[in-house]
Order: C-alpha cells, then sequence, then structure tokens
C-alpha cells in the first residue's frame, strides 16, 4: 500500500558502475533530513558489475530496493517497472550519472505537492549535454509538440515528480516500446514545471550514442504518430496526380498538335500513375493498421483522478483511481 508521505525516487542503471555508488550516497544525505524516502534502483541488464555495487547500497541500508531485469529493455521500460513497486505518494526520475544533482529531485517533488498538478517536470538552467543529445532532444520535443497536443511551451525532461497512484498506473502498462512522456500526457493535462539544475557527468561517457539516439526518437516517433504513415500517403497521391497530369498533357498534344509523343513517355506516364495509385491504397491500409498500433499503446492509460458520490459496488474502470482535492468516494 501506497505510504501517506512517502517520497519514491526511481533510478535506471546501466553501465553506472563506476559512479553510481556516489550518486546514490549524494541523493541519501540530501534527502535524508527532508523527507522520508525509498530509493528504487532498476538494473536495465547492464553488462558490467553495476549489480554488486547495488546489492551493496541494498546490504547498508534497507530504503533502498532494487530490480534486476534479465535484459536491457531501454530506459522507460526500466523506469515503468520502477514505478510498479513504488510505494510512495510522489514518484521522481532521476538518471544515474549524477547529472541530476539531489536538489532537482526536491525541486520538484515540493513544486509537485504545493500544487494542484499531477506531473511537474525539471526544466534545466542550463543543458551540460553533447550536440547529438540536444539535437535528437529538439527533435522529440518538437514531435512531442505537434502529436501530443503539448502547446503549453513545458519541456519534457528525465527529471519528473508523478504523483504516486499515476505513477504505479503507468507501471503496469505491458507496452513492448513504452514512451513515459507520451503516457503521461494522454493521461492527464495538469503538468507543470520548474527550474532545475543540470551539471556535468562525473565520470565516464553517455552510453547513448548518435545511432543509439536516433533508434530512440525514432522509436518514440512511431509510439507517437501516423505522421510517416500519412506523409507517405499524401506523396502517392501526389506522384499519381502528376503522372496523370503528364498524360492527359501527351493527350492534347497528340490531338491538338498531331504531336505523337514518344513510347517510353506514354509507358512512363502510365507505369507512374498506376504504381503511386497502387501505394497510395497500401498508404491508406498502412494508416488504418497504424491507427490500430497507435491505440493499442495508448491502452489502459486513462487515469482517474478522483470520484465523488459512488457506492461501494461501482465499477466505472479507467485505470487506478484517487481521491484527493476534496472528492470522495461515498460508501
Amino acid at each position: 500500500m501506497p505510504s501517506e508521505r512517502l517520497l519514491s525516487v526511481v533510478i535506471p542503471c546501466y553501465r553506472s558502475q563506476g559512479y553510481l555508488e556516489k550518486t546514490v550516497s549524494e541523493l541519501v544525505a540530501a534527502l535524508e533530513p527532508e523527507e522520508a524516502f525509498e530509493i528504487i534502483l532498476v538494473n536495465d541488464g547492464s553488462p558490467d558489475d553495476v549489480q554488486e555495487v547495488i546489492e551493496r547500497l541494498h546490504a547498508k541500508d534497507a530504503r533502498i530496493r532494487f530490480l534486476e531485469l534479465g535484459s536491457n529493455r531501454g530506459q522507460h521500460a526500466a523506469t515503468l517497472k520502477g514505478f510498479a513497486i513504488a510505494r510512495g505518494d510522489v514518484v521522481i526520475t532521476l538518471d544515474d550519472d549524477g547529472q541530476n544533482p539531489p536538489e532537482a529531485g526536491l525541486a520538484v517533488a515540493r513544486a509537485l505537492r504545493g500544487s494542484r498538478h499531477d506531473v511537474v517536470y525539471g526544466r534545466f538552467q542550463t543543458t551540460e549535454q553533447n550536440l547529438p543529445r540536444r539535437l535528437v532532444s529538439r527533435l522529440n520535443l518538437w514531435l512531442f509538440k505537434h502529436t501530443m497536443g503539448n502547446r503549453t511551451g513545458i519541456r519534457v525532461t528525465n527529471v519528473r515528480a508523478i504523483r504516486g497512484d499515476l505513477a504505479r498506473m503507468l507501471g503496469r502498462s505491458e507496452q513492448i516500446f513504452p514512451y513515459i512522456d507520451s503516457m503521461i500526457f494522454r493521461s492527464t493535462r495538469r503538468v507543470g514545471e520548474v527550474t532545475v539544475p543540470h551539471r556535468r557527468r562525473d565520470a565516464g561517457e553517455s552510453t547513448y550514442r548518435l545511432r543509439d539516439l536516433f533508434r530512440l526518437w525514432l522509436s518514440h516517433m512511431s509510439t507517437l504518430t501516423v505522421l510517416p504513415l500519412q506523409l507517405a500517403t499524401w506523396g502517392s497521391f501526389c506522384a499519381s496526380l502528376f503522372g496523370l497530369l503528364l498524360g492527359v498533357v501527351q493527350v492534347v498534344r497528340a490531338l491538338m498538335l498531331n504531336q505523337a509523343p514518344p513510347g517510353w513517355l506514354s509507358l512512363f506516364c502510365v507505369l507512374t500513375f498506376l504504381f503511386s495509385l497502387l501505394f497510395a491504397f497500401l498508404g491508406i491500409i498502412s494508416t488504418y493498421l497504424g491507427r490500430m498500433y497507435v491505440s493499442l499503446n495508448a491502452r489502459g492509460q486513462d487515469w482517474l483522478r478522483s470520484s465523488g458520490g459512488l457506492g461501494p459496488s461501482s465499477d466505472i474502470g479507467g485505470g487506478e483511481r484517487a481521491s484527493r482535492g476534496g472528492a470522495s468516494q461515498a460508501a
């Protein structure tokens, strides 16, 4: 059962044996005088010896819990596993490399508790990232803005504070390629942000190479939208229209000017029109399949924030129910 007031910190871990202990020790020192807390370390199938570090930290402090995944599932999937076992009324996410100082986590948690928001993001004062990561981040932000209706200017980051019941609902997701931020915006519109510090990595290099970052962006894009399929469909329609117009021009020239077009041009017009029309039909079918895929990704993300006047046998479905903000569940 979730605690009345407990801060859960979820940290996905991958190739971080050299600096995870320092990150966690710094976090414990900052949280201890401020909050009752638990730290959930999720080993995302890391090939190094980070599991030994995690188990050593757990042996020293029972407030440090852990999960070890059998394979590398990615940062978002690993974070959701941590959400599923979080017990706090507020759940925050931080990185394992120390770039997000404890002050950032405390800032988003305080902002969430002092507001009616369901989620609060940390907006970095300055971003200490290399150029490829900044470019992919901008692509993600642009895509997110135009597909999820995020017109508020909120910059989604990996420093988040989430209501505990919402986080646990997200943690029950069975998506193969999850994207936490799209899941959040599908579940609630009460999202805010607060400025937080960001610093350079203490050691090592980012585990994301340019290829990995592009693959991550492509995965997010295919999860969020069917826009690429729609663009391909419209491109096919335009190409078929071009082939049709070109054929009409050649027919007019033959009838009005008595200029017979060469055989290859006639064949080109016919093939362009027919193949473009075929691809357009395939694009339409793919759009329907894409919408089914997006719908499956969104399944189970209907979070009921609160309710009132319901009997004990009421069954309204739609995810986990939270009772707060003056709304009550009547017996």
